[in-house]
């Protein structure tokens, strides 16, 4: 008798050391929707059980509304790309909750965006991409794709009931679709690689719904957001990130770093300031980057209300003056695919 729904996902992996692509079953055995949910994974090609069911959520739990077409999950240091619904069960299940939005905010309405971002999240949708772009009479805004049930009419009346009418004016709607995702390809950027510093909103604190949270904070000090955009990294580019940091910190907190923000959906913020101090004022708004210590020394900061360690400690902020625009660069320039997620 089984003792749990089972719901199954054709998934590939990328191996970055052979540079091929590995197909898999990934099964998830559902008992509660609040989990903890079990899986496993079958290999297809060699015909196996690559991995046997279990609770694996090393890498921060596995939730279903991460489970749609194109998304990915991250199980055992595996980033898994969902390429299709493995059965007509899971299908029926998981294509009305996991509907997909394009949505463009204007300009007026990025004030509020921190506040629009937090009411999607309570409102049941997740975040798949984001970017900041700018068109000459439109000036900069924000393009998103969220998913969520229903995705166009409950992302209206998120807009409706979250911001002021002002800015509800210049949110858009739409189905997902081949036109409108072409504004996520290319290397167009907003970012200004000039008195700047790089906020990542890490995996852990994407998927907890933190990320509306961080980007009031940011308004909230007076810190421009100049660009900003969501990356899946490999574990390759998030080692180039943090290489400076591997001598300086202890190995295994080191590599539990390089995991986590290769874990998930991140999102690289650019941030500046009028007084040319835009390092020391992000760096002053994160806290210290212990998370213990911040709750004693500085309670008010980003990672004492929001983070959990000094590994999920919420965001990731530019440590000297001298590398900020280097930080800024690396993200929105230097990254195969910068200016596309």
């Amino acid at each position: 008798m089984c003792d749990a729904d089972q719901y199954k996902f054709r998934c590939e992996h990328y191996e970055e050391h052979s540079q091929m692509c590995k197909e898999f079953i990934l099964t998830m055995f559902v008992k509660s929707a609040r989990g903890p949910h079990e899986l496993s994974l079958f290999d297809i090609k060699n015909n196996r059980v690559f991995l046997k069911r279990g609770v694996y959520e090393q890498d921060g739990p596995l939730r279903l509304q991460d489970l749609h077409v194109n998304g990915s999950v991250t199980v055992c240091s595996r980033k898994l790309k969902i390429l299709e619904y493995a059965d007509s069960v899971t299908r029926e299940m998981f294509q009305a909750q996991c509907d997909q939005v394009h949505t463009l905010v204007g300009s007026a309405a990025l004030p509020e965006l921190g506040t629009l971002l937090t009411a999607a999240v309570e409102a049941g949708f997740t975040i798949k991409r984001v970017k900041t772009l700018s068109r000459p009479h439109a000036g900069r805004f924000v393009a998103m794709e969220l998913v969520g049930r229903d995705a166009v009419n409950s992302w209206l009346e998120v807009v409706k009931l979250s911001i002021s009418p002002v800015a509800a004016a210049v949110v858009s709607a739409e189905p997902v679709g081949p036109e409108n995702e072409r504004v996520f390809e290319g290397k167009e950027t907003t970012a200004t690689h000039h008195n700047c510093s790089l906020c990542i909103i890490r995996p852990h604190a994407v998927r907890e719904g933190q990320a509306g949270k961080v980007i009031d904070a940011l308004l909230g000090a007076g810190l421009e957001i100049s660009a900003m955009q969501s990356y899946s990294l490999l574990k390759t580019q998030a080692e180039q990130f943090y290489e400076v940091y591997k001598t300086v910190l202890p190995s295994a907190q080191y590599h539990a770093m390089i995991g986590e923000l290769a874990s998930g959906l991140c999102i690289a913020i650019e941030v500046c300031s009028s007084s040319d101090d835009a390092v020391t004022r992000l760096r002053e708004l994160c806290g210290p980057y212990d998370v213990e210590i911040a709750r004693h020394l500085r309670p008010d900061t980003l990672r004492a209300r929001l983070g959990r360690d000094a590994v999920h400690n919420t965001v990731h902020c530019t440590d000297l003056p001298e590398d900020g625009v280097l930080e800024s660069q690396y993200f929105f320039s230097i990254l195969p695919g910068a200016g596309a997620n």
